[in-house]
């Protein structure tokens, strides 16, 4: 994640439960599972700068999790530092073309492992993918574990999730439902949701109520422009934001698998799931009027 600007609170009380979502069964969140992406990503490949081979090792291990799970992945590769980055995108076969992007930065800064930020996002997403394979949400959502999300020696920051924007085109960018970006969700602080309010905040306050309604603990904040949102709300498309804060190990050294905190990967794996399950026809229609 590439911090900067500013957090500031909105308050809201509680409401009576939102509709109740697709009675479709559905498995419930595996942290066990989760955590073992985490343990693979920080600990086996470890630093994953851009461009570079321990990102091209992750995107590889992000890749073949979806191939097994039966998702059709396509690598989006771009120049970026002199070296090659890369988005891996999972769709189910046959899923509606533009639904909702749930994505997770796979990228470090040189020298941290990137537990928390972003493995754990990462994980999340994998673990998404396998609850919800072959199931009737699978058809509107797609995953992406987006390349090259923090700053670069050019400056720029957040490449692979704009690289995606541009890639859409004028149909996708105008048709696409909304995007949730799932970064540092495991150090032991309050889950954060919201958006930069750049774009409308249909999605992210959708998904707030989805969870807050759900009994899980979130708060909703305007975040600053510091994730893989930001290139979709810049280009008008509702997007959120799923955070729990800025920690003491973000960007170090420090931030490995023994510094995060796995109850709240499985809190926001949990409040994830609510959302995805929830997402049919009739929620896209309503994200793309705004």
């Amino acid at each position: 994640m590439s911090l900067e600007g500013s957090v500031s609170a909105r308050s809201a009380a509680p409401r009576a439960s939102a509709r109740a979502a697709s009675g479709e069964a559905v498995e419930g969140f595996s942290n066990e599972r989760a955590m073992a992406h985490v343990r693979k990503l920080a600990s086996d490949i470890g630093v994953r700068v851009r461009a570079t081979r321990g990102e091209l090792r992750g995107s590889r291990y992000i890749a073949e999790q979806f191939r097994l799970l039966g998702y059709d992945v396509t690598i989006q590769k771009f120049e970026v530092d002199g070296g090659t980055s890369r988005n891996v995108v999972a769709s189910w076969p046959g899923s509606r073309r533009y639904g909702v992007v749930v994505g997770g930065h796979m990228d470090t800064v040189s020298g941290s492992p990137g537990a928390n930020d972003n493995a754990s996002g990462v994980a999340a997403i994998l673990e998404l993918a396998r609850i919800f394979a072959g199931k009737e949400s699978s058809r509107s959502v797609r995953f992406v574990a987006f390349g090259s999300e923090e700053y670069g020696s050019n400056g720029a920051h957040h490449v692979g999730s704009q690289v995606y924007v541009n890639r859409l085109g004028d149909e996708g960018r105008r048709r696409l439902g909304g995007m949730v970006s799932v970064d540092m969700i495991a150090d032991g602080r309050p889950l954060l949701v919201g958006n930069s309010g750049i774009a409308d905040d249909v999605v992210a306050r959708t998904l707030y109520r989805r969870i807050r309604d759900a009994g899980i603990s979130v708060r909703y904040h305007t975040l600053c422009d510091c994730s893989d949102h930001g290139p979709f709300e810049h280009a008008g498309i509702p997007a959120s934001f799923a955070y729990s804060g800025p920690e003491p190990n973000y960007h170090e050294p420090s931030d490995t698998v023994a510094n995060m905190d796995p109850n709240d990967l499985l809190r926001t794996g949990r409040a994830l799931r609510i959302f995805v399950k929830a997402v049919d026809r009739d929620m896209l229609q309503r994200f793309r009027r705004h």
